[in-house]
């Protein structure tokens, strides 16, 4: 079985985020306050987790995040999408109104995640950086995006929701990832 770290940013929807990968991973979670302290290398996947506040306000995150080797898999979800995005010299700006708890359609590059219904719960928005491509959007704002040197995948919605059509699409979309 694959091994994932998770790094948490005291969102609610952490646990939720384990139980959707525990298929096919097994995860160890760690506090972002943490981080630090972890090897990269011992994990074949690491999860920046949602969160409240900015990027910003994670340095230790953000920290770690620019040491993961470059073939390394990196699944960003919400704050870590945002917290890649920014990485890279993307931008992440206020989305008004916030959107929380509501689904939206995909629409996407790629068939098998075009017009799935996914969760929403953000308050904030990516300008990607050009080193992203966007492989799925809603209402013009990137849902789902690929770094086109790094193994990385950023997710804005949230996968692990009751309300997201099909996660399984999903999980399996990050293993894909770590087999590159």
């Amino acid at each position: 079985m694959l091994k994932a770290l998770l790094v948490d940013h005291h969102d609610s929807f952490t646990h939720n985020i384990k139980a959707w990968l525990k298929p096919r991973f097994a995860v160890s979670i760690v506090d972002y306050t943490e981080v630090e302290k972890i090897n990269a290398l011992e994990f074949d996947l690491i999860i920046f987790s949602p969160g409240p506040k900015t990027p910003s306000d994670y340095p230790l995150s953000k920290n770690f995040l620019k040491a993961v080797p470059m073939n390394k898999p990196v699944l960003g979800i919400c704050l870590g999408m945002q917290m890649m995005n920014e990485i890279e010299n993307g931008t992440v700006s206020e989305y008004f109104p916030p959107v929380h708890g509501k689904t939206s359609s995909l629409v996407s590059t790629l068939t098998q995640f075009n017009n799935l219904q996914v969760a929403r719960y953000h308050s904030l928005k990516c300008e990607i950086a050009a080193t992203f491509e966007t492989i799925a959007s809603s209402e013009s704002i990137p849902m789902i995006v690929r770094h086109k040197q790094k193994n990385w995948l950023g997710l804005q919605f949230h996968p692990e929701s009751f309300l997201t059509e099909k996660p399984e699409k999903f999980l399996q979309a990050v293993v894909e990832l770590c087999s590159r």
